[in-house]
Formats: C-alpha cells, structure tokens, sequence
C-alpha cells in the first residue's frame, strides 16, 4: 500500500497547480463554440496531456507516493501520446491532414498500450513474476524532440498557406518552442543526473510550459471561437465606412478569394478571413451583407460550390471521387457538400460530373 510524504516542497506544490491549471483551461477552450471547434480540441487536448505529464513527473520526482512503478508508467504512456496529438493539432491548423495518416503517428502509443494491456493481463491472471520494460529514456527524449522539430519545420513552412487559421497558427508555433524547451530540460536532467540541484528542473520547466501556453491559449480562445467584445458589436446604420472605402474592400476580399482561395479551409470563420483581408471583423461582415447581399455562410458556399463544379468537369481530377472533391473545396461532410451543391445548381456533384464528361465527349 502506498503512503504520501508527510511533507511536500514549494516545487512539489507549484508543479500539481500548474497541472491543475491546465487541466482547467483546456477544458474551457474544448467548451466554446464558434466554427473552428476542431482546432480548439485538438489545442485542449495538447493541454491535457502535457498537464497530465507535469502532474505525474512532479509526482514521481517528489515521492509523494513512494517508489511506484504505476508512476513511471503513466509518464511513458503521455509521453507517447504526446507526438501524435501534436500532429493532429498541427493539421487542424495548417487545414492539411498530411499524406501520412494520423494512425500512423499513434503507432507507437498504440504499440506501447498493447504492451501494457498484455502486462496487466499477465499480473490479473496470477501469473509468474513478470518483468518491466522501458524504453530508455534517452531514447524517449530523443523522440519526442524528434517529432516536435518535425511539427515544428511542418508549422513554419505551411503558415502561409491560404487554409492555415491565423491566431492557431501563432499559438502552435509557440507550443512548438515551448516543448523543445520542455524536452532540452529532459536532457540536461539526463546528461547531469547526478547534480542534485538540477532535480527538479524538469517538472518545474513543465510547470512553466503549462501555465504560459494555458494562458496564452485562453487569452486567445475568444478569437478562436468568434467571440468579439461588445464594442465591435455595431450596428451597421453607425458604420462609419463611405461609398469608397465599401469598394474598395470589397475589391479586395473578391481579389483574395479569387487568387488565395481560403475558402478551401474548412475551418475559416469571419474573424479569420477579416485577418486575411487586414479589417475589423464588423467591417468586412458589413460588406458581405449589404453590398454583396449574402451572408458568410452562403458568400464561402458560392465559391465552395464553384471550385467543385469546376473539378468536375476536369479530367486530371476524373480519377478523384466526389466526396474527395467536396473535401478538397472546404466542406466538412458529405452531406453537407451535396445538399449545398444541388440547392446552388440543382443537380447532384454525381449529376453534374455526369453532364460535364458527356459534354466533353460530344465536343471532341
């Protein structure tokens, strides 16, 4: 039976609030709304477990439970679990899944969980002594700092895509350094494992990583999902934008949607594209509105719609499904892509590719 130190240390302390902290912030951004949800999950869960990791290495590293091998494995079980869900997180911001599918990443986490699985088996069923193992932790470091500087080269070279979600972008990259931090910590413990003053830096540079991206993440967590504080929220009668500056934006959105097609993220929202456009998110709602006479839901779907019909009918995409196609052009669902498409063209994705490949044909 274990039994928890008499005493615990101002470190000791400090590294459970600041697991405790994220925990509580990564459920407040899992929990709002707004139409870029998927990027704060994929964010919330990051948190959760780089929270859970500091709540079990401080744990460990004070004793607080005695010499516990459960310990020990927990920590090389989120450690793992570490990689592939900051690539997914990447994806939900970059709005490129990757040519690798994301199970793949999980493959080690998956392997590891099998272990472990087979072990508690072995133990339920009583029966010989059944030895441990580890992966070493030099190995471990190595690993995980592998994989973040891959996330890493993958942020940086993809932020200037037309899908990529702006404000998640500068978040991500700040998790990307933060863990390279994190990790290096690992390593250094690693290397001076004997220097008694070095003990506890990797739960405290944990601690550090968890509060400063917690509220970092929060802060930014409005933008995330739409929110705006009350002051933007004009009506349009008090705008103060004229005949000329209305032209101008929206010549400029129109030359934006045109050359970057951002529509194609799935993920974009109004704040994000009033980034792309540099203007207040109330201004350029005030010209998809009134001088375009739409709503933003209906302005993305008329390009989404256009750029599908435009696929289909291109044979070096004949080879490419329909689902893939209403994929590839920002909708979210299958369902989504065909109800939208026949009530803007009133035929099927399936019916109009049909039409366009017999039309083809006559012509040649």
């Amino acid at each position: 039976m274990v039994r928890m130190s008499e005493t615990v240390s101002w470190t000791t302390l400090l590294g459970l609030l600041g697991a405790a902290q994220g925990l509580l912030l990564a459920g407040t951004a899992a929990s709002l709304g707004g139409r870029t949800n998927r990027p704060n999950v994929a964010l919330a869960t990051v948190l959760v477990i780089l929270s859970v990791a500091v709540g079990v290495i401080t744990a460990e590293h004070a004793g607080l439970f005695g010499p516990s091998i459960y310990l020990v494995l927990a920590e090389v079980t989120v450690s793992l679990a570490l990689p592939p869900v900051l690539w997914h997180y990447a994806d939900t911001v970059l709005g490129d899944r990757g040519r690798v599918p994301l199970w793949m990443h999980a493959l080690p986490a998956g392997a590891w969980l099998a272990y472990l699985v087979g072990m508690i088996l072995k133990w339920s069923i009583g029966g010989p002594p059944y030895r441990v193992w580890l992966p070493p932790i030099a190995f471990l470091v190595a690993y995980l700092t592998t994989y973040t500087i891959l996330v890493g080269i993958r942020t940086w070279r993809g932020s200037s895509r037309s899908r990529t979600l702006v404000a998640h972008r500068g978040v991500l990259r700040l998790t990307v350094v933060l863990l390279v931090l994190m990790h290096l910590s690992q390593l250094i413990r690693y290397v001076f494992r004997e220097v008694a003053a070095l003990s506890d830096i990797v739960p405290l540079t944990g601690t550090f990583v968890v509060c400063f991206l917690s509220v970092v993440a929060f802060r930014q967590s409005r933008l995330f999902a739409g929110h705006e504080p009350a002051a933007l929220r004009r009506k349009y009668k008090s705008s103060t934008l004229d005949r000329a500056e209305v032209e101008g934006i929206r010549r400029r959105l129109l030359e934006i949607m045109e050359s970057e097609r951002p529509y194609r993220n799935e993920n974009l929202n109004l704040a994000e594209l009033a980034g792309r456009v540099k203007l207040p998110r109330t201004h350029l709602s005030q010209v998809i509105n009134q001088d375009l006479g739409t709503n933003f839901p209906e302005f993305l779907n008329g390009y989404r719609v256009k750029e599908a019909a435009r696929l289909l009918g291109d044979p070096d995409w004949a080879h490419v499904t329909v689902e893939a196609i209403g994929y590839e052009v920002g909708f979210r669902s299958r369902s989504g892509f065909h109800g939208t498409f026949k009530r803007l063209t009133g035929e099927t994705p399936a019916q109009a590719r049909a039409r366009m490949s017999q039309k083809t044909i006559q012509d040649t």
